[in-house]
């Protein structure tokens, strides 16, 4: 039977595929990663290699250093899933949400105690629904476009038009 792994186990490996995809994906070599993190080389590569407790100033740090969204990189590694981390480091998935939530807590902190867990999960059902028929659309619009300019490459599709010589 396979031994049950310890959270920190995932942890660490969720953490390091992060970082280094992340690292890669900004064409940072680890030297420059740890420069920009103000760390030596062999700090940094202790860092990247999830070793030590999760260190969450780091994390923090690095995605200052890297643009990448911070709550999705730890996020990612609560979750295990580091696609989610190089998913949401352009497009601050995570951080956005989270400014969302401040806001509502600065106006209903109060009242969060009200709400049904079930409530919450409709909500962010819908919202999780919402975006993923935005993938969809895109998914299709980006295919029909590649289709009509491939299509235009080879000599099909958008040409003028051809006159008619029946005069």
């Amino acid at each position: 039977m396979p031994r049950e792994r310890h959270p920190a186990e995932t942890w660490g490996r969720s953490l390091t595929q992060a970082l280094r995809q992340i690292r890669r994906i900004r064409g940072l070599s680890t030297a420059e990663a740890a420069r920009l993190m103000r760390m030596d080389r062999r700090n940094y590569a202790y860092f990247e290699a999830g070793k030590g407790r999760l260190n969450v100033a780091r994390v923090l740090r690095f995605a200052e250093v890297t643009d990448s969204d911070p709550w999705a990189l730890l996020g990612s590694v609560l979750m295990g899933a580091p696609a989610l981390a190089v998913g949401a480091a352009d497009n601050k998935l995570l951080l956005a949400f989270f400014i969302l939530l401040s806001e509502f807590e600065a106006k209903r902190g109060a009242e969060l105690s009200a709400l049904e867990t079930a409530d919450a999960i409709s909500a962010f059902g819908r919202a999780f629904a919402a975006l993923e028929e935005t993938l969809v659309d895109r998914r299709a619009r980006l295919a029909a476009d590649w289709l009509q300019a491939g299509a235009a490459r080879i000599g099909l599709g958008s040409s003028p038009e051809v006159g008619d010589d029946d005069g």
